[in-house]
Formats: structure tokens, sequence, C-alpha cells
């Protein structure tokens, strides 16, 4: 019993996109000859119709072929919580891609303000203060880097008079007796 059902619902499946395929036929092909005559401007709006068809099936069978299908970003309807955090993922890929762009923090500054235009006082703080927090972390990372580059590890032999004794070294090369008249100094 199981076998016949499989069949049938595949039989099904193949009717199915036999009839879609017929249908799509139907429109993009010419129709035939029917026995009444029309008029010039009956023929005319006839071939514009096939044409703008046409042109309409090609379009999309461009943009398959070039992946430009309208998805994504294009088709994307936020109402509820999840789907505006999807739309904001998106959204943030499209407009990070172009961030090594010279031209890119200024983009920024302009969008976010033409954004945050039409925002109550309230939500305006939150996310000035999210900026805010975002801005005193990274003003909190670039400070540690810097002291990181700073600090270097302890000097061997006490420091400054071993860094002098290594600049002293140094001068050797043009008398020889400039290090060693000053080095027992103390």
């Amino acid at each position: 019993m199981k076998i016949t059902e499989k069949k049938k619902v595949t039989e099904k499946i193949k009717e199915k996109t036999r009839k879609k395929k017929d249908e799509i036929k139907k429109e993009t092909e010419e129709p035939e000859p029917e026995p009444k005559q029309l008029t010039a401007e009956e023929q005319i709006e006839e071939k514009l119709r096939l044409k703008k068809l046409q042109e309409d099936s090609d379009l999309e069978l461009a943009k398959e072929a070039f992946g430009l299908n309208v998805s994504g970003l294009d088709a994307m309807n936020p109402s509820t919580r999840d789907e505006f955090t999807e739309f904001g993922r998106v959204l943030k890929e499209k407009i990070v891609q172009y961030e090594k762009s010279v031209h890119y923090a200024g983009f920024l500054e302009t969008l976010l303000r033409d954004i945050c235009i039409s925002l109550e006082v309230d939500d305006l703080k939150k996310v000035c203060n999210s900026m805010t927090v975002l801005c005193n972390e990274k003003q909190k990372q670039e400070k540690q880097s810097k002291a990181k580059k700073k600090k270097k590890g302890p000097l061997p032999g006490g420091g400054m008079k071993a860094n002098m004794k290594d600049n002293l070294a140094d001068y050797l090369d043009y008398d020889g007796e400039f290090a060693q008249e000053f080095e027992d100094f103390m």
C-alpha cells in the first residue's frame, strides 16, 4: 500500500510541474490565430503585450542567472522583533562591506542622523547612550593597546643605567677612548 501511495504522490508532483510548465509555455507563446480578424490597433496591442511578456520573462531569467532575485534586503518587510533582528543583520552585512572606504565614517554619520531624525526623544536617548557606551569601550581598547605597545619587559641590569651603557657602546667605533673614559664615572 505504501508503494502505491508514494507513486501517487510522485505522479501528482509530476502532474503539477507539467501543468506549471504548460501555463508558462502558453503565456510566452504567441496565441493561436483566432477565427475573427483583429483590427490594426488590436494587432499592435497584441504585439506589444507579447513583447512585454517576453521582456519580463527575459528579465526574470537574467535576475536568476546573476543572482539578483528579489530576496534578502529588498524582499524583507519586518513587523516582529525577530524579523527586525534579521533585517538588521542583513542590513549590517550590506553596509559593513564598504567599511574600508574613506567615505564610510561620513556616510554612517549622515545615515544615522537621517534615520534618527524621526525618533522620539526617549528612543533617541537610548540610541545616543548605546553609541556613547560603544565609543567609551573603543577608547578603552585603544588605550590598552597603546599601553601594551609602550610597555616593554624589564630591562636587564637595572633599566636606565644599562641603557646608557648600550648607548655608549655605540660610540666605541669612533674613538674608543670616550666610552672608557666616562664608564667608571661613579
